[in-house]
């Protein structure tokens, strides 16, 4: 990761089969591209944004490479710096009629977000919105999950904008960019032969190393053995059938947001005890089971299954870029509760998954994947997401035949990742970023996630749904609005009864 006046990283071009999956995975009804939606306050000018941008281009290389395929899929794709590369192409501007309210500049920004990203190009575009009531501006970001994850991408971001309203412009590079030609058909072939020897030789080093150590080899296939029986266990146990997961969701996309206070948050785990995680999984889950109720689904006392993806970064790899995400999958009540015993079932939970040490498990299981062949991957892709594609067509022009071309109950129901950023303002081109709201795909039947951001002491829940799937994502919103002043109502009278009693302890101590 480059940062302000340093000299930019040197990156590794291959996808790793990580991120190349995020290639191979990606329907025109389920782009798997990232994001966020960024709230300025005051007006950005476009050309402005260009020139403010093409001063910092320099500290993003990965934004100026495009995705080159290997003839026949022999390989994963390479990321090699484009020689027809445009800014002007990536940075597009939206200007709406003054005084846009949030709902209307929501509509305009989901409709920017929603389409895939074009594969021709560097896989990114930052859309600025003109014209939100208050005299703000707004801008969308949309970057491929092929090239970051939720944690990259926050630091990508963190080196795009600035740290003071008047912070001059970063250094300029030591050297003008001169893009080489793209490597031909052949050399991209070549290339994919050499890589394909470089890695059955180091397949062959592990597999020496594995003879000398036979019980760290027979340690490893333990864990893996017993991480896989859990996996399928786990995911051959009914989960609850929620009104989003019933369905294949289409291109159109809809958005709501909550926003909390850090202080807050922190005095509720200071009271009520458990994680920061601990509380965001008790205030999705619980929200999640209200909803069910009110829309009177029969849950039959299935759990939800929540997908938490976790960051697997070592302390040598802080920076670097592309995924390295491992998952965790809590099972939580469907029902509503109390909030205090919902949040102790969601501790119990994920400290149970902690004991288990199930993320790094699964960590391992992933690092199988390098050994399925690129042509397999991208013939498995192409059959899977032409065929959701057209199930999903159909289903929207039919409506009666979604329950007929529905997808098998899916293994979670809905994704809730959590991203830390800047506690402190950031800036661009002296605006302050007022509000900072995640984006996360959508894709197959899983028609509602969130992405959880912190930013400037604040905690924000983008809750983005497929509307045909989830018309009332404001309900859900709603919903998490009421557990957390549930919430906060518990910490305060815990923290009431606590004074309480080191008042009659004084008071006992002095009488003594």
């Amino acid at each position: 990761m480059a940062t302000p006046g340093s000299a930019p990283a040197k990156l590794s071009h291959r996808l790793t089969s990580q991120d190349a999956s995020f290639i191979y995975g990606e329907s025109h009804a389920g782009p798997l591209h990232i994001g966020s939606l960024n709230i300025f306050d005051g007006h950005i000018d476009y050309d402005e944004l260009v020139d403010y941008m093409a001063q910092r281009m320099h500290l993003l290389p990965r934004y100026r490479q495009k995705l080159v395929f290997v003839p026949f899929n022999l390989a994963h794709a390479t990321l090699e710096d484009d020689p027809e590369f445009d800014l002007h192409n990536h940075v597009k501007c939206h200007s709406l009629p003054d005084g846009t309210d949030d709902k209307g500049f929501v509509r305009a920004a989901m409709a920017a977000f929603e389409p895939m990203l074009d594969r021709g190009k560097p896989v990114w575009e930052l859309h600025l919105f003109q014209g939100l009531a208050g005299g703000r501006s707004a801008i969308l970001w949309k970057i491929h999950h092929c090239l970051v994850d939720g944690v990259s991408g926050m630091e990508l971001l963190t080196v795009a904008l600035d740290f003071r309203a008047e912070a001059p412009p970063p250094e300029p590079p030591d050297q003008a960019w001169h893009p080489p030609p793209l490597p031909s058909p052949l050399r991209r072939f070549s290339n994919a032969l050499i890589d394909l020897v470089q890695n059955r030789l180091n397949d062959a080093r592990k597999v020496a190393e594995m003879i000398e150590a036979p019980r760290t080899v027979v340690e490893q296939a333990a864990t893996l053995a017993g991480c896989a029986g859990k996996m399928a266990r786990m995911m051959g146990r009914q989960i609850v059938a929620a009104p989003w997961n019933a369905g294949l969701v289409t291109p159109a996309r809809s958005l709501a947001w909550l926003t909390v206070s850090f202080g807050e948050v922190r005095a509720i785990r200071n009271a009520l005890g458990g994680t920061v995680n601990d509380l965001v999984l008790a205030i999705l889950s619980e929200a999640a089971a209200r909803y069910m109720k009110h829309h009177e689904v029969r849950t039959n006392h299935a759990p939800l299954r929540i997908g938490c993806p976790v960051n697997v970064r070592r302390g040598g790899e802080s920076g670097a870029l592309g995924n390295r995400v491992s998952m965790m999958f809590p099972e939580l009540p469907s029902a509503p509760m109390e909030v205090v015993a919902r949040l102790g079932a969601v501790m119990r939970e994920t400290e149970r998954i902690k004991a288990g040490n199930e993320p790094q498990a699964l960590e391992l299981m992933l690092a199988g994947s390098d050994l399925i062949a690129p042509t397999v991957m991208g013939l498995g892709s192409v059959i899977g997401t032409n065929a959701i594609d057209l199930a999903s067509r159909l289903g929207g022009l039919v409506p009666e035949l979604t329950r007929m071309l529905t997808l098998p109950p899916p293994g979670i129901n809905f994704i809730a990742t959590n991203v830390p950023g800047a506690q402190v303002p950031l800036y661009l081109a002296g605006r302050k970023m007022i509000e900072m709201v995640g984006l996360v795909p959508l894709g197959a039947n899983l028609g509602y996630n969130v992405a959880i951001v912190s930013y400037n002491q604040t905690l924000v829940f983008g809750m983005i749904a497929e509307p045909r799937l989830m018309p009332d994502v404001d309900l859900m919103q709603a919903f998490a609005t009421e557990v957390f002043i549930e919430l906060m109502a518990e910490a305060r009278g815990a923290g009431r009864s606590a004074e309480g009693a080191n008042a009659r302890g004084e008071k006992a101590s002095h009488a003594a």
